[in-house]
């Protein structure tokens, strides 16, 4: 009998052991996916929806102009928002529209009228507005698989419209997209001091005043769009983005691997952009490859020592203050800054321009193609040292002492390049 019971208290406490340990797994399971999913929507790309050029008309019919999807949005972010002046509003603003434009266009098959009865819009545009629409570049509603009927207003004045000593209420429906027959209603608020600057509206979809007080309240733009469409509404992105040899990394979308020679921004048709190993190749092609997951930005091919001139991006010239996701410049030679963490860094590089095989190529010519060939094999001697393995073309380094960056093989540093503001 004692020895039954020891068995019986046995298996109890690997039964609770088990499922303790099972509920923790759970856990770390579905933490990490929340937590990946939140990155990956920087690169959920879903097919099918372009738009070359957005052409515009005026009310009467008359053609406007025609303009780039993303200048577009801010020039309706402006034209719409009117007083309002809040920099997540115009992130929640700028999906919203963007989805609408290739809703109402058919992926910019047709024009859209510049009214109420499409959208407003006007060429002034704000930095906090340009900042926003690059923020969100690329990024739509997509609802089972479809695209949302991404509506908008002030606030409504229509069904369930009422004001009380705080706030002001009104019922609002979550749409989705056409699969949606019936979405539900809810009712928002905004504080009743707002009360004369509101101008009225349908009720379908978001209100601003809505987003700006949710903004207030410390919504993130995504978090308010999932509030006011539809429940299961996705924020996914039109620009395809090659994710080979990138991976999550504390919160950052890192390169770990080579890039291979279907990414266009390292390569073009399978052929190096500039030359192919050097530092400054792989920084121009790694930083356009960060900005665009999130911006509209571009860098241009410049020599290593001009980094720290480049216009429209904010410097920092104290080694202390990496960021993921900038370059680092020692002068003559340059790098990404991949990840901070713990007082050290990660950062990917390229150097084949020194040591063996610097040494190696260093008889190189420029055929009429513009592809660098080696003179006495007449092959291309760049391109077959850097699918090499440790070639110099590239290399991740990590945890590399904050102090350790003052200096780098003899060069000091001059300063950080931050891609993101």
């Amino acid at each position: 009998m004692k020895k039954l019971l020891l068995i019986i208290s046995i298996m109890f406490l690997s039964i609770i052991i088990f499922s303790c340990f099972n509920i923790k797994s759970l856990n770390k399971t579905i933490e990490n996916k929340t937590y990946s999913n939140e990155i990956l929507d920087k690169i959920n790309y879903v097919p099918g929806y372009t738009c070359k050029k957005v052409n515009v008309v005026r009310e009467d019919g008359s053609y406007q102009g025609s303009y780039s999807l993303e200048d577009y949005v801010g020039y309706v972010v402006s034209g719409e928002t009117h007083i309002l002046d809040d920099e997540t509003t115009f992130e929640a603003m700028s999906v919203a529209i963007r989805t609408y434009t290739l809703y109402a266009t058919d992926n910019c098959r047709y024009p859209i009228i510049n009214s109420e009865a499409h959208q407003v819009m006007t060429t002034v545009v704000s930095d906090k507005i340009k900042k926003a629409v690059r923020k969100t570049r690329g990024q739509i509603l997509i609802y089972n698989n479809d695209i949302v009927i991404s509506e908008y207003d002030s606030f409504s004045f229509l069904e369930g419209f009422h004001c009380d000593k705080k706030y002001c209420y009104s019922t609002y429906y979550k749409v989705g997209s056409k699969k949606l027959k019936n979405p539900k209603k809810h009712t928002i608020k905004v504080p009743s001091s707002w009360v004369n600057d509101l101008s009225g509206g349908h009720g379908n979809g978001m209100s601003q005043y809505g987003a700006l007080y949710l903004s207030k309240k410390g919504y993130d733009y995504k978090s308010i769009l999932k509030y006011f469409y539809a429940d299961g509404t996705e924020i996914k992105t039109i620009y395809k983005v090659n994710t080979n040899g990138l991976k999550l990394d504390n919160g950052n979308i890192t390169r770990n691997e080579r890039p291979l020679r279907n990414n266009r921004f390292y390569y073009t048709n399978g052929e190096s952009n500039y030359l192919e190993g050097e530092s400054n190749w792989y920084v121009t092609s790694r930083a356009n490859e960060i900005l665009s997951i999130s911006s509209d930005k571009k860098i241009p091919y410049i020599k290593k020592e001009n980094y720290c001139n480049l216009r429209g991006f904010v410097k920092d010239y104290s080694y202390t203050n990496p960021r993921p996701g900038s370059i680092i410049s020692w002068g003559d030679h340059v790098a990404i800054i991949e990840n901070v963490h713990d007082g050290m860094v990660d950062i990917t590089e390229s150097y084949i321009g020194l040591g063996y095989y610097g040494v190696e190529l260093a008889h190189e010519y420029i055929n009429p193609t513009g592809i660098y060939y080696d003179s006495a094999t007449n092959k291309q001697t760049r391109k077959y040292n850097c699918e090499k393995n440790n070639s110099g073309c590239f290399k991740r380094t990590n945890n590399i002492k904050i102090d350790d960056l003052k200096n780098r093989w003899g060069y000091d540093f001059k300063c950080y390049v931050y891609l993101e503001d």
